[in-house]
């Protein structure tokens, strides 16, 4: 049988070629096909089909067989003594790879890895496609952790025309954590022809498929190991990552509270949780994740929960942000380094700002904030509504336009100032400065503001 996988290749060639030639009908394609006839490289290819495949072993003399013959025999009586007259044999200038290859055998047996290597080294440098060498030497380097030497000897082997299952499970490992997620997808593949419930490497095709992200044909894949082995977390957790993908938000969302009553969800993946309930206006289902996630300090990035304090800022929600920024100071505290303090300090204020009436006590805080990071735009942006809120206009413009000067800041700093100015009764510099914030960034509630301002400023003109 396996004969016949070998040879059904070349067959199919011969084949492919004589069909071709037998239905070509028109001029043109008979043209190119008698350019082919004088193309060296395809006349020596197709005589090729031919001849016998280039052996995969090295050949035995005579002399090679009859010393083969009396080396098992004394293989019988005086396995040292046999032993010996191989190693001797071996040396001899010439000599045949095989003899290299059965002392390589010997070594891996006594555990002398590093003599194992040596011989079928020996081996292959006398018999470049000895592909038993090759195999050999493969698993060895892949036993040793050598994985790049690895994948070089099992890919000549698979070159050469190895066919194992074992092979292609590991060369869809190694192919994997070398980053080539297509080998590693085929290698998988090739392994499962042989062994179709194999489910580690059903779980290697379903990560180098999703490492391509080929998402949807990822979370079908994890679907059928979840159904297999529902206790095996990863496969929950790598769906989530496929659904991600594919935009299905809620369905990953299911996969991690699925992890979360396993008790097996990271922190992480708490704070992703709670970022899509935010998404989907679940606030109080977001505001326990979150809070799940603060309890698990030492594991999780403090700087993701601030994160989540900023985006529910962001959506509007500021009392469940000034939740989790307390359970941020209760967990944290005093361990924050001077740069994540100063966010908290800032969102704190952004909370206190949001009520449209900035308290006289914010002040001191935005000011010292100023003087600790003058290139904070956001803390400029808030200082200046304040005063502008409290009449200082003049000392409310010079800081709008300091922030305008910073290219991270440069379209809400024109935005908040275009705001100041309607409040100013001053339209035509409103428009002029949301226009600008239009330009910088275009934003649909910016542009929303700016016609109705357009049109106060049409209406008082006029």
């Amino acid at each position: 049988m396996l004969r016949l996988f070998k040879i059904l290749p070349q067959a199919l060639l011969i084949l492919s070629i004589v069909s071709v030639l037998a239905t070509s009908l028109d001029a043109q394609r008979q043209s190119r096909q008698t350019d082919f006839w004088s193309d060296p490289d395809f006349v020596e290819r197709f005589i090729g089909t031919y001849s016998p495949r280039i052996t995969v072993e090295p050949r035995l003399s005579p002399t090679d067989k009859t010393y083969m013959e009396e080396f098992t025999t004394l293989m019988q009586t005086n396995r040292q003594e046999a032993r010996a007259s191989l190693t001797a044999k071996a040396a001899e200038e010439g000599s045949n790879a095989t003899f290299h290859l059965i002392l390589g055998n010997f070594a891996y047996q006594e555990r002398n890895l590093p003599e194992a290597v040596r011989h079928y080294q020996a081996a292959i440098r006398k018999h470049k496609d000895f592909l038993r060498a090759h195999e050999n030497i493969a698993f060895l380097y892949f036993q040793l952790g050598n994985e790049e030497k690895a994948r070089e000897h099992f890919t000549t082997a698979v070159k050469l025309g190895a066919v194992d299952k074992n092979i292609f499970g590991i060369l869809g490992y190694l192919f994997f954590e070398n980053e080539q997620f297509i080998a590693s997808e085929t290698s998988y593949r090739s392994a499962l022809i042989y062994e179709v419930q194999n489910e580690d490497w059903e779980f290697g095709l379903a990560k180098s498929i999703l490492f391509q992200r080929k998402y949807k044909d990822a979370a079908g894949l994890f679907e059928n190991l979840i159904e297999k082995n529902p206790q095996v977390t990863e496969y929950w957790e790598l769906q989530a990552d496929a659904y991600l993908g594919l935009g299905e938000k809620l369905s990953a969302a299911s996969n991690y509270e699925a992890l979360r009553r396993m008790g097996a969800i990271s922190p992480e993946d708490l704070i992703t949780l709670g970022d899509i309930y935010v998404e989907n206006g679940f606030i109080e289902a977001a505001l326990g994740v979150y809070k799940e996630a603060i309890l698990a300090r030492g594991r999780l990035n403090v700087e993701k929960p601030i994160e989540a304090a900023a985006n529910l800022i962001e959506a509007g929600f500021y009392d469940a942000a000034s939740e989790v920024l307390t359970e941020i100071n209760r967990g944290y505290g005093n361990s924050l380094d001077s740069k994540l303090a100063f966010v908290v300090r800032k969102l704190n204020a952004k909370i206190q700002a949001a009520s449209g009436n900035m308290p006289d006590s914010i002040v001191p805080l935005l000011e010292s904030m100023v003087l600790e990071n003058p290139l904070d735009g956001d803390v400029l942006i808030m200082l200046a509504d304040y005063y502008a809120q409290g009449g200082n206009f003049e000392k409310a413009e010079f800081l709008y336009e300091r922030a305008q000067n910073l290219r991270n800041f440069e379209a809400k700093a024109y935005f908040h100032h275009g705001k100041a100015l309607v409040a100013e009764e001053q339209y035509r510099e409103a428009v002029r400065a949301l226009e600008r914030a239009q330009d910088v960034k275009p934003q649909d509630h910016v542009e929303d503001y700016l016609v109705g301002v357009r049109n106060v400023y049409r209406a008082v003109r006029n």
